[in-house]
């Protein structure tokens, strides 16, 4: 959308062309490319940098060099390679975002009118107007500045934007009684601001000495249920001072918004790797922008770059208001690459620091669930519901949780009654509808029952491969072979990789005599790597048949229902 040239795209079409490939820089070229598919920004660092050295006419390395330094949060290294790309004339909007960054860090704001000027700058008619406007601010050009902002309320669908940023410079600047107006004015025509203009909202009125209108703000719009950076808002109200720092206090900050808005738009297309260098410079012009270091952060864990997101996680200091939701963050990206006990570790430390914490224990028993530390977690889950007020619908979770752990260890009655307890906080939860239903169609009890559910479950989430899986899974063990097969087919097509899904579909092509197909089904299933028991029983499957399975296992035997004939 905003960067006309994709990452992958320049490695594919630029890093490799025959031209280029200088006799002594096929390995690193090869190697930068391997590493950038990957997304290994130190590695594709390194053998760029190679490249570059000795090829200063591949402007595509140049530019995937700027993004993977970028990505590491290493901007020093990037401007003398924004400067080659411009100075060689090339129209590079990734190097621009360098050049945009190094003249706010030296508040050479005259130096960045220039550039946007001459047109060097996101390629975005809003974004880069929102830019030149904060670049006249910082130049000390306001007329000019408020000029340009008035050329851009009527685009569409950029009204909110546009307006909130004006808000911005007018709390900048100090003209916070104007600032309150737009706020006023955003909330009544858009409905409800956002989490970061609502709270410079209420510094706007803090520093006005409207304590009052601010409490009522606050309430406004988040209620009784105030985390911690909004509690110490709330008590700083309340004491009617106005806290150690604003949230947007400079043209910096006010620059590193607008990037800010970029990185969360394109994280919402899964353009990541652009979403990642915009979060990155807002974290960069803005160091307390805490916001856009959690949005680098989990950009990186979706890249599958656990070390270095749980590196960003821990910019954010102990002493910070959200330091819960960037532990949250580490604690995930330390289990996802696999250190699980210093995962457990860090939400243990949490529970200890944040002991009123829901959220905490929930992800610590969620995490020895997965590790299959079920007592543990049990343990864990008793805490949270403990601290949860029994009649609050979000508590579902708990319960599901819990119950899985109580399944899991063979505790039926105590599983049953949980799932139940989650479905009468929410009656409409697939996922719960799902488990109860397809552990009761295991269990070959309370199959109509069972039904129901399931079915309720694929009404709800019809693309759920697993939830359709159920569905045929159930009639399948009701002997409605016939009427499963659809339902199986269809969730193989959903989940075409998931083993117990292929080896549901070859138990029922079994069943309605489409014994090749099931062999063909049972062969997939092997091959998706299925737990030990399981890849036992498909294998002997594979050998025997089901129906000789079915009689080692004292199973009753298949048997065709009268429906189906």
């Amino acid at each position: 959308m905003l960067i006309k040239k994709s990452l992958l795209l320049a490695l594919t079409l630029g890093l490799l062309e025959p031209a280029a490939a200088q006799e002594g820089l096929a390995g690193p070229y090869l190697a930068a490319r391997h590493a950038s598919f990957a997304r290994e920004f130190q590695t594709a660092s390194k053998y760029l940098e190679q490249v570059v050295g000795e090829d200063s006419s591949n402007i595509d390395a140049m530019e995937t060099l700027i993004l993977s330094k970028i990505a590491l949060g290493v901007f020093e290294d990037v401007y003398p390679i924004a400067d080659r790309i411009v100075d060689d004339g090339v129209d590079s909007q990734v190097a621009h975002v360098a050049l945009i960054t190094r003249a706010v860090r030296v508040q050479d704001f005259k130096a960045l009118v220039a550039q946007l000027d001459a047109q060097k700058g996101i390629g975005h008619q809003v974004v880069d107007g929102l830019l030149l406007a904060w670049a006249n601010v910082g130049a000390g050009d306001a007329q000019t500045a408020f000029a340009i902002m008035d050329g851009l309320k009527d685009q569409e669908p950029s009204q909110g934007l546009v307006s909130y940023h004006r808000a911005l410079m007018h709390h900048v600047m100090g003209d916070f009684e104007l600032a309150e107006a737009i706020f006023k004015d955003i909330g009544q025509q858009a409905g409800a601001l956002s989490r970061r203009a609502v709270i410079v909202r209420l510094q706007s009125l803090m520093a006005q000495g409207e304590f009052n209108q601010a409490e009522a703000v606050l309430e406004k719009y988040f209620g009784e249920n105030l985390d911690p950076e909004l509690l110490e808002l709330q008590d700083d109200i309340k004491a009617s001072r106005m806290p150690n720092e604003r949230l947007i206090g400079s043209v910096a900050d006010g620059i590193a918004e607008v990037f800010f808005a970029i990185a969360k738009a394109l994280s919402s297309e899964a353009q990541d790797e652009y979403s990642l260098m915009h979060a990155r410079v807002a974290e960069l012009l803005s160091s307390e922008h805490v916001e856009a270091i959690l949005l680098a952060a989990n950009v990186l864990e979706n890249m599958g770059q656990y070390e270095l997101a749980t590196k960003v996680y821990q910019e954010i200091s102990p002493d910070n208001p959200i330091f819960h939701l960037a532990e949250l963050g580490r604690a995930e990206a330390l289990r996802d690459s696999g250190n699980v006990e210093a995962a457990i570790e860090a939400l243990e430390n949490l529970t200890r620091s944040h002991p009123l914490m829901v959220r905490a224990y929930r992800t610590l028993g969620n995490i020895l669930r997965y590790d299959e530390r079920y007592q543990e977690a049990i343990e864990v889950f008793n805490d949270a519901i403990e601290l949860t007020d029994p009649k609050d619908q979000s508590a579902w979770r708990l319960f599901y949780a819990r119950g899985i752990a109580y399944e899991r260890l063979n505790k039926w009655p105590k599983a049953d009654r949980d799932f139940r307890k989650a479905l009468q906080l929410n009656p409409d939860q697939p996922l719960v509808l799902n488990y109860l239903g397809y552990s009761l169609v295991e269990k070959k009890i309370q199959l109509d029952e069972a039904l129901a559910m399931i079915e309720k479950a694929v009404d709800l989430r019809p693309s759920s491969g697993f939830i359709v899986d159920s569905l045929g899974w159930v009639l399948f063990r009701m002997q409605k072979y016939k009427e499963a097969v659809p339902h199986l087919e269809r969730a193989a097509e959903l989940e075409p990789v998931d083993p117990i899904v292929n080896d549901h579909l070859g138990d029922v092509y079994w069943a309605v005599g489409r014994k090749r197909e099931a062999y063909f089904q049972w062969q997939r299933a092997l091959s998706f790597d299925p737990e030990e028991a399981e890849a036992d029983r498909i294998r002997r499957k594979l050998d025997v048949g089901l129906d000789v399975v079915l009689q080692e296992e004292g199973a009753d035997p298949l048997t065709v229902a009268q429906s189906d004939d």
